[in-house]
C-alpha cells in the first residue's frame, strides 16, 4: 500500500486503490506526511507554472475548432494480452498526472481542450484564476529558504502537517487524514504565543485533494492547536473543542 502514495496525492489511482488507500492513511502515519508533501509540492508546482494566455489565443483556438473535422473513435477487440501490455507501471501513472497538475496550471491548455462555447471558455478561466489565488502563497511558503515541517496525530486519527516561514510570517495548516466530522461541523486552526489567546487562522476547509489554510502573521508564535467548530469556524472567537495541539517548527 505504500506505494500508492504519489499516485492517491495526485488523484491517479482508481476507486478502489483510493478507498483501500484511505483507510491505510488512517493507520500509516508516513503514508500521511508523505500525501501531505506530495499534495503541497504539486500545488506549488502548478502555481510556478501558471500564466496568461495571449489575448488572441482564444481566436485562434475557435478558429480551429470550427475548422477541424472530427475523427471517429478507433476500435479494436481487446484480449487479455494487449489489456495486460496496455497497463502502465506504477511510476508512469505519477508521472503522468504530475505532468497533468502542472499542465492544468498553465491557462494555453484550457484552450487546448477545445470548448465549444464562449461560457466553457470563461468558467475555465475563472477556476484557474482561483486556483492562482489559492496557491500562489503556498507556492511562496515552500520555496522560501527558512521553511520548516512538522507533523502532529490527532487522537481520533490523522492528523494535520504544520508548515512555517518566519522570512515570510507566513504559516500553512494541511489535513493529513482527518476524519470527517458529522453535522458538517469542521477543522479550526489555532496559532498560541505564550499565555496570550488562542488567534484563529481559519478554517481547514474541507477538499476531496485535503484541505488546507494558510495565514500570515506568524510572528513569535510557539503553538498550534486544532479545534472541531460548528460550520464557518467558531462562533465565539476561541477555541470550542481543541482536538489537539503541537509546538510550532522550531
Amino acid at each position: 500500500m505504500h506505494t500508492l502514495a504519489g499516485a492517491f496525492a495526485l488523484d491517479a489511482v482508481s476507486d478502489l486503490e483510493r478507498a483501500e488507500f484511505s483507510r491505510h492513511l488512517e493507520q500509516c502515519d508516513s503514508c500521511a506526511q508523505e500525501v501531505a508533501e506530495l499534495r503541497a509540492t504539486a500545488a506549488r508546482l502548478g502555481a510556478a507554472m501558471a500564466e496568461e494566455p495571449p489575448p488572441e489565443f482564444k481566436d485562434r483556438v475557435m478558429a480551429a475548432m470550427h475548422a477541424t473535422r472530427q475523427l471517429p473513435p478507433r476500435t479494436r477487440p481487446v484480449t487479455e494480452r494487449h489489456r495486460r501490455s496496455a497497463r502502465a507501471p506504477r511510476w508512469a501513472v505519477v508521472v503522468t498526472a504530475a505532468a497533468a497538475v502542472i499542465g492544468l496550471a498553465a491557462g494555453g491548455v484550457f484552450g487546448g481542450i477545445a470548448l465549444t462555447q464562449q461560457e466553457q471558455l470563461q468558467t475555465a478561466q475563472s477556476r484557474l484564476d482561483q486556483a492562482r489565488q489559492r496557491y500562489e502563497p503556498v507556492a511562496a511558503l515552500l520555496a522560501a529558504p527558512d521553511t520548516k515541517t512538522v507533523h502532529g496525530d490527532a487522537p481520533i486519527g490523522g492528523g494535520v502537517t504544520v508548515i512555517v516561514s518566519k522570512s515570510l510570517n507566513r504559516v500553512m495548516v494541511m489535513d493529513a487524514g482527518l476524519p470527517v466530522q458529522p453535522g458538517g461541523k469542521v477543522y479550526e486552526a489555532w496559532l498560541i504565543t505564550g499565555g496570550n489567546a488562542p488567534r484563529s487562522a481559519g478554517v481547514i476547509a474541507s477538499t476531496d485533494a485535503g484541505g488546507l489554510v494558510v495565514a500570515d502573521g506568524v510572528g513569535s508564535v510557539d503553538k498550534l492547536a486544532v479545534s472541531v467548530e460548528q460550520a464557518g469556524g467558531s462562533p465565539s472567537g476561541a477555541p470550542t473543542e481543541v482536538l489537539m495541539s503541537m509546538p510550532a517548527p522550531a
